[in-house]
């Protein structure tokens, strides 16, 4: 029996097993990208375990990491972002070279910042912030992850 015999014998067959190999790796892709957003999977890092154990101890601990850490404006700029970061960390976990000072860059603040005003909004347009351009975290520095931040990062043995 040459190819195209077998093909047209078993396309439907081979159309079910290949629509069941999309439908498996789809849903692992899912449970891995649902994983990767949870607060399990940022504190499984050594470097993380500070920032882990304070946002649990935190009012915001109903809330996952990459809600405040991650932008919403779309899927397309969250998954970019979110493959920088964890790109990023992953490399600094790798070779043990985080400060054991942490803190946000420029842009990961403004992030946080803008994810700030997406949930408190209504608290705060009646305040001096509703014009905007101002730093919640100035004041509100420590409320998720504490003020004392010697225990981050990672001492290199």
């Amino acid at each position: 029996m040459d190819t195209s015999q077998f093909l047209n014998r078993n396309s439907l067959k081979i159309a079910l097993v290949v629509l069941v190999l999309v439908m498996i790796g789809m849903m692992a892709i899912g449970a891995g990208y649902a994983y990767s957003d949870s607060p399990e999977f940022c504190g499984s890092c050594h470097s993380m375990m500070q920032a882990h154990s304070t946002w649990q101890m935190s009012n915001h601990k109903h809330l996952t990491c990459t809600e405040c850490h991650l932008p919403h404006q779309n899927l397309a700029i969250k998954l970019i972002t979110k493959a920088r970061t964890g790109t990023n960390d992953t490399y600094h976990e790798v070779l043990r070279d985080y400060p054991a000072t942490m803190g946000l860059t420029p842009k990961n603040k403004s992030i946080v910042e803008d994810n700030c005003l997406r949930c408190h909004q209504s608290t705060v347009e009646n305040t001096g912030m509703a014009a905007g351009g101002q730093d919640c975290t100035k004041c509100h520095r420590g409320l998720i992850h504490g003020i004392n931040k010697s225990q981050g990062g990672i001492d290199v043995e």
